[in-house]
């Protein structure tokens, strides 16, 4: 092999590994935010604060309006978080690090999207260049329809699941 052939395939070798650091970075940012937001929440229960500390009621989220659910696999394999605000009408789904999940398949590009603006909602798929799902978040105007589009989202994750 050439000194040039050489030299490209190793830095075909460095972007490989940089993309997959980067995924795997965006991944651990994402769920330190999550953590983040859920210890803000447990602060804000557990301490004195003044009113000129206080945010404006609808800034405040209780935690009985957000709900985290586990999304599992018909053998029990964590799939991942969804996280439901009742208040807000809005789920957010991301997958486990080690789950694969095809976000380009039939059941989240077709099903999913028409189910969610069947009520009244929007859908937004966010994934990896290769098609890979990052996040799913999904926003209802009517927060009853929360449980049929979330019944919807499980279907479709499941489905949509790379073994």
């Amino acid at each position: 092999m050439s000194e040039r052939s050489e030299r490209i395939k190793n830095l075909l070798k460095l972007r490989e590994f940089l993309k997959k650091r980067i995924e795997k970075l965006e991944r651990e940012v994402l769920q330190l935010r999550e953590m983040v937001e859920a210890l803000d929440q447990v602060l804000l229960e557990q301490t004195l604060v003044t009113a000129d500390q206080l945010k404006p009621e609808h800034e405040i989220q209780q935690p009985r309006d957000v709900e985290e659910r586990r999304l599992t696999s018909e053998d029990g394999t964590l799939i991942g978080i969804a996280r439901v605000n009742k208040r807000t009408g809005s789920i957010v789904f991301v997958p486990t690090e080690n789950v694969v999940i095809d976000a380009r398949e039939r059941p989240i590009s077709s099903f999913l999207i028409r189910k969610v603006e069947e009520y009244g909602g929007r859908c937004e798929v966010d994934e990896y260049p290769d098609g890979r799902l990052r996040a799913i978040r999904i926003q209802v105007e009517e927060p009853q329809n929360l449980e049929r589009i979330f019944r919807a989202l499980k279907w479709a994750v499941t489905k949509s699941l790379v073994q």
